[in-house]
């Protein structure tokens, strides 16, 4: 991959492209591996974790800790009955608490089920649908690199490229012209992008206990058929 292009691009000074490169390196050599990891477990395994999953638990990791590679990403925010509970408030300032939707019967839970529509989101039917979508996520934080989106996130954008940089991570997303209609979509590096919400210059992810917030490790360069995104 010409990474110098791209920085160029974006509009990245040039005095950062050796860190930006090394980091990129970096996770192209921890990602390996990862896809398949993800999609093994999302396609094979997505029943059995719905079974494993206890009523009234959050996550895998909390019942299984030796599976922990096929969970969620290890978030708060992000629960074994999708990414959506409410918020409240805590002395930490808002979160989404634990033990929510606890209720069989309770049709706001029904509601917010957008990935299996119709079902109670912690029933053993919704959870496996969840982890279709999403298992494979603990290994690709814990792939990842620590971030403090506290001490601020670059981004620059430029030539349908944007680049993302804290700390020690950077993330890169490009669309590259094949010919006519065919791209390809890359998005390589550490997810910054998924951790920091940038119109609000907010944290997005909330550990849970016992881990720290990491952009996540990813891999993905793949052709698309259409108008590329912006």
């Amino acid at each position: 991959m010409n990474y110098i292009k791209h920085l160029r691009a974006a509009g990245v000074p040039d005095h950062y492209h050796p860190a930006a490169i090394a980091a990129l390196e970096g996770a192209r050599e921890r990602a390996q591996g990862l896809t398949w990891a993800k999609w093994r477990v999302r396609l094979f395994k997505a029943g059995k974790i719905a079974r494993l999953l206890p009523w009234t638990a959050e996550r895998l990791v909390d019942v299984r800790p030796d599976l922990a590679d096929w969970d969620i990403a290890p978030m708060v925010n992000i629960t074994a009955h999708g990414d959506n509970v409410p918020w409240v408030e805590t002395p930490e300032g808002g979160r989404p608490a634990p033990g929510q939707w606890l209720d069989p019967a309770d049709a706001q839970a029904v509601a917010a089920n957008y990935w299996l529509q119709g079902t109670h989101p912690r029933s053993p039917e919704s959870r496996k649908a969840w982890y279709r979508r999403n298992a494979g996520e603990y290994r690709a934080w814990r792939l990842g690199v620590p971030v403090d989106v506290a001490t601020g996130v670059q981004v620059w954008r430029g030539g349908g490229v944007t680049v993302h940089h804290c700390g020690g991570a950077w993330q890169l997303q490009a669309t590259e012209q094949l010919v006519g209609r065919l791209h390809l979509q890359i998005r390589v590096g550490y997810e910054i992008s998924n951790v920091w919400h940038e119109p609000s210059g907010l944290q997005a992810w909330w550990p849970i206990a016992g881990h720290d917030l990491r952009a996540p490790v990813t891999w993905s360069v793949l052709p698309a058929w259409g108008a590329p995104d912006a």
